[in-house]
């Protein structure tokens, strides 16, 4: 309680003695300012101190170490706590007037000021001390701290900051204060997507396929429908895709289900699409271990790709200009399902998802989890199909499982038993093996041989009769690279097949690459056969963006053994307005095969349309498409349009209202708030100045989506959001509403005397109807005192009783009753003041 008591007027003598002396003496020689503190990295903080006519600043010993987390503890007359570490103790002795630190003793008689019991120390004497060295600057009242260790407070920020990463990374905040869960519903309209596209060539050939997508909620689940007709071919059942999905993360044993067609892996080479149903005790959220492999692959050239765990959108990436895109994937707990999506840069959406299967499968330390499959195949036998999988973490680090798979077509063997060790040894080192019975035996080792080189080894053995390849040995080694301003990244790949009479070997190196606005992409391979020449290629992308929002894209192909190029093709992209035009031209320059062709895409607000031709001088082709989305509220009776798909998504209806009567609820009487921003991780929101409705889209189905409020973007500064972060769980095919109560406070303010003048560091506490203190706060230098920041209700204001009995001063009035009324731009209660003087001495007992 000592530190809380700040003392309020200052008594030193001019040869700077520790003892009290009159006011004119402390106006006269010294003046007490707040001044700024920077620290290395853009952090500030404030700090009151005391000035000399010399520009000397005296600082508050125990309150600068309370900012900066330095430990400090007050032992009567002391401070002591450690430097830097625990072994580095000192000690603050204020009655011998010395700070002793480890083996050194420093005498502070001639630099120490007390200001009616705050005790205020010379910077120089801090810097000889303990290595803080503040170098203030009269002129603009700051002073910039450096310090010859790390201090606790930038540590703090920093592992902070490294925490906020991965809290970015995992999509969830450190503080939530309000969890807003899933509403469930039996049925409850959705979404619908559709689209429609026609195309037609010069010989009179046409087709038009049609594309309509319906989701809802249906038995507390997602329930997705899909059709796509082609009007020249007769109907056919396998173009209706359906499926429904329920998650559930509270659950214990069963998390995720799912009826529809079946994803993952098969080892039974099953001949068709698998329809059936799911089961797991998988978690759909991400827990990252401590490991990561590479994923590289190619999509179109500048398409932009995103990568999705368990449909958590974790990392994108735009590819280079010859369609290559690389990813660093974090390895996590559990079992994952990794997605991934394509934008095209003009708009397009690739409805088409890549489904990868994950190398890595760790589980946390004694658990188990069990995935069940089943189900149908779509093949001419009606093949019936099984799979249960079980994985168990025997640590954090060593994670087993074993399985068997079903499959009624193969007669010889229906049967096929599979175990799977994923092993993690170090954080840079992860070991994966796995046995399919009668079929392969897979080694795969993932290395980082520094934080930026990637090694992996992938082995695999076939022991099946009727597989010619004997085994695959393959090999990668790649790195991102900083070259002054040449940077991007480098692969090579080695892979042997061997066969019972050769082998067939292929090299591989590739190389992406940017300056500025230049990308670069280099594709060379080789290939040769045991005894065979070697075949070498080479292709080269260029790609470069001008500051009109034109992209150039060029591409060759160039045969080593033969000396010639054999292909160039050029590509043109350019957005005017709302319409994206793309001109592109392929030529061969073996054949005489030419093609030309021209595209043209247009964004509406409900909708994304396109036109397109192509000659290749002996056809002429047209095709023109449509494609948009509508989604269901029946809540504000609104359909919302959109150009992407929004099957399988969800969306928010943020509604932020001025609750003045405090129950959370946008009762009759109560309007909407405008405000300027919201942050939420992973999506963006659109603000209507019509409604005052925040409303996200594009959001995915069971995922928790974190939305903060800053104070900043409310209009009045009365006003508080009730509650800052919000955790949401996205509902399925449907715009959630969730209301956003904001509250008006009010403010209190008054003086602060000592006889006739105003008074400050005084401490002043606000108590509530119960009494207990809900804030404290200081008087300025002048006495002046203000707090803003209270809910509507009953308060009392006080001076600090123990600052008063340490001082032997009483204030009247003793206490302020003050009521906060409701209003919509904050109630302000003034002249709330106190008159300080001395008590009465006791007097002596007969």
């Amino acid at each position: 309680m000592f530190y809380n008591v700040f003392l309020f007027f200052c008594a030193i003598t001019t040869s700077a003695q520790y003892k009290e002396i009159n006011p004119t003496d402390y106006l006269t020689n010294y003046n007490e300012v707040l001044i700024t503190v920077y620290v290395d990295g853009g952090y500030t903080f404030e700090a009151n101190v005391l000035i000399t006519p010399n520009n000397q600043i005296y600082l508050n010993t125990k309150a600068i170490f309370k900012t900066l987390e330095i430990k400090c503890i007050s032992e009567l007359n002391n401070l002591v706590g450690f430097i830097e570490n625990e072994k580095n103790l000192y000690t603050i002795n204020f009655e011998k007037k010395r700070i002793t630190i480890g083996n050194k003793s420093i005498n502070i008689s001639n630099g120490i000021l007390e200001e009616f019991g705050v005790k205020y120390i010379k910077a120089s004497l801090l810097f000889e001390a303990f290595g803080l060295n503040f170098i203030f600057n009269p002129r603009s009242l700051t002073a910039k701290l450096e310090a010859n260790f790390e201090l606790p407070f930038i540590k703090q920020l920093r592992y902070k900051q490294a925490r906020d990463n991965i809290s970015l990374f995992l999509q969830e905040p450190i503080i939530i204060d309000t969890i807003i869960p899933r509403d469930y519903h039996l049925f409850k309209l959705g979404t619908l997507d559709w689209g429609l596209s026609s195309s037609q060539s010069i010989n009179n050939t046409s087709d038009t396929n049609i594309n309509i997508g319906f989701g809802t909620e249906l038995l507390y689940g997602e329930a997705n429908f899909s059709m796509n007709y082609k009007f020249e071919n007769k109907f056919d059942i396998k173009n209706i895709n359906y499926g429904w999905r329920w998650i559930n993360n509270d659950h214990k044993f069963i998390k995720q289900a799912n009826i529809g067609r079946i994803s993952g892996p098969s080892y039974s080479f099953a001949n068709g699409n698998i329809v059936g149903a799911s089961i797991n005790n998988s978690s759909n959220t991400v827990r990252k271990t401590s490991g990561s492999y590479m994923i590289t692959d190619t999509t179109e050239p500048n398409w932009t790709v995103e990568l999705y765990i368990n449909d958590l959108l974790i990392d994108y990436t735009q590819a280079d200009a010859a369609g290559l895109y690389v990813f660093k994937v974090p390895i996590v707990y559990g079992y994952t399902v990794i997605k991934l999506k394509f934008y095209g840069p003009l708009g397009e959406e690739r409805t088409e998802e890549r489904i990868k299967n994950t190398p890595y499968t760790f589980i946390q330390k004694k658990r188990l989890n069990y995935s069940l499959n089943t189900g149908i195949v779509q093949d001419s036998l009606s093949s019936r199909f099984a799979k249960i999988n079980l994985n168990y973490g025997v640590s954090n680090s060593l994670s087993i499982a074993g399985g068997l798979e079903y499959l009624s077509s193969n007669l010889n063997q229906p049967f096929i038993p599979f175990t799977k060790v994923s092993y993690q040894p170090y954080s840079n080192l992860v070991l994966n093996f796995e046995y399919i019975y009668q079929k392969t035996l897979t080694g795969l080792l993932n290395f980082n041989l520094t934080k930026e080189i990637f090694v992996e080894v992938d082995y695999t053995k076939n022991m099946a009769e009727n597989i010619n390849q004997l085994g695959v040995l393959a090999v990668d080694i790649s790195t991102p690279f900083h070259i002054k301003s040449f940077q991007g990244f480098t692969k090579l790949n080695f892979q042997t097949s061997k066969y019972p009479s050769f082998s067939y070997n292929q090299f591989n190196w590739i190389l992406s690459s940017y300056i500025q606005k230049l990308k670069i992409n280099l594709n060379s391979s080789a290939n040769w056969a045991s005894g065979n020449t070697l075949e070498m290629n080479s292709n080269l992308g260029l790609g470069y963006r001008m500051k009109n929002g034109i992209a150039l894209t060029s591409s060759t192909n160039y045969n080593v053994n033969q000396n010639k190029f054999k292909n160039i093709d050029i590509n043109l992209q350019i957005r005017i307005l709302k319409i994206n035009l793309e001109a592109s031209y392929q030529g061969s320059l073996i054949s005489k095969y030419n093609s030309v062709s021209l595209r043209a895409n247009y964004d509406l607000p409900f909708a994304r349309a396109g036109i397109s031709s192509s000659y290749n001088g002996s056809s002429l082709n047209f095709s023109e498409r449509a494609q948009g989305s509508m989604a269901f509220n029946l809540d504000d009776g609104i359909v919302h349009t959109g150009k992407n798909s929004a099957l399988g998504k969800g969306g928010l209806l943020l509604h932020p209202f001025l609750d003045l009567n405090g129950n959370s609820k946008l009762d009759k009487g109560e309007r909407k708030i405008l405000l300027s921003a919201i942050k939420i991780a992973g999506a963006k929101a659109v603000i209507s100045k019509k409604d005052s409705i925040v409303r996200v889209f594009d959001l995915n189905a069971f995922v928790n989506y974190t939305i903060e409020f800053s104070a900043n973007s409310l209009d009045n500064i009365a006003w508080r959001y009730k509650h800052k972060t919000y955790k949401i769980l996205v509902d399925p095919n449907q715009y959630k509403r969730v209301f956003i109560p904001v509250i008006s406070v009010g403010e209190i303010s008054g003086m602060v005397y000592l006889g006739s003048r105003g008074q400050g560091r005084v401490n002043l506490q606000i108590l509530d109807e119960k009494e207990n203190i809900v804030v404290e706060t200081l008087s300025e230098f002048d006495g002046y005192y203000s707090y803003l920041g209270l809910k509507p209700g009953k308060y009392t204001v006080r001076i600090d009783p123990e600052q008063l009995k340490i001082l032997n001063y009483k204030a009247l009035p003793k206490v302020h009753q003050v009521t906060i009324k409701v209003s919509e731009y904050g109630d302000i209660v003034d002249g709330l003041d106190f008159t300080l003087s001395k008590k009465a001495p006791k007097k002596p007992k007969e």
